[in-house]
């Protein structure tokens, strides 16, 4: 191993790659953070124009537009995790301490305290990906006409049912996986 006959780091250049560390891991909160918002913010404006003025003309621009800022995210989270992920492990090398929790901590499909990370930097813009889609699928395939509201069963009751009943399922297999780590 080369790492072993190196030079043992300054107490200064530790903390530096420390304190880096904690300002990507921060960086890469904070951006999902504020794409989550804004994600959020455009389905919240489709949502209201839906009830208002259900056109075809305003919907397929605003669609492609959250599809692209959601492939644009999952680019970057991608991209960044890889980086958080190699300063992660040169901080494990360098803090002795640091590395001796991760492993205390980690367990079978639990190896560092990143873990969490992953599904967040992944799984989340993907779902708002596949939201997008849907969305836009919706908008293309739907009738046009207005449908009064009344008691009957259509199929946009039926698919909000399934999809409740779909995201309290993942839910409920999320928190039971929770358990198991």
């Amino acid at each position: 191993m080369a790492d072993d006959h190196a030079p043992k780091p300054s107490p200064d250049e530790v903390n530096r790659v420390w304190q880096h560390g904690m300002h990507e891991e921060r960086l890469f909160h904070d951006r999902l953070n504020y794409f989550s918002f804004l994600e959020t913010g455009l389905l919240t404006i489709c949502g209201i124009m839906y009830n208002k003025e259900p056109a075809v003309g305003f919907f397929v621009p605003i669609t492609v537009v959250g599809l692209a800022f959601t492939l644009l995210w999952l680019v970057i989270q991608r991209r960044h995790w890889a980086y958080c992920v190699h300063v992660n492990e040169r901080i494990k090398r360098l803090v002795p301490e640091y590395k001796a929790t991760l492993e205390g901590f980690a367990r079978p499909g639990r190896t560092d305290g990143l873990s969490i990370s992953k599904p967040l930097a992944l799984a989340v813009p993907v779902l708002f990906a596949l939201t997008w889609v849907a969305f836009l699928v919706w908008i293309l395939i739907r009738d046009q006409t207005p449908t009064k509201v009344n008691g009957e069963i259509t199929v946009e009751r039926v698919g909000l049912v399934v999809l409740a009943g779909w995201l309290a399922w993942v839910t409920w297999r999320l928190k039971r996986s929770e358990r198991r780590l």
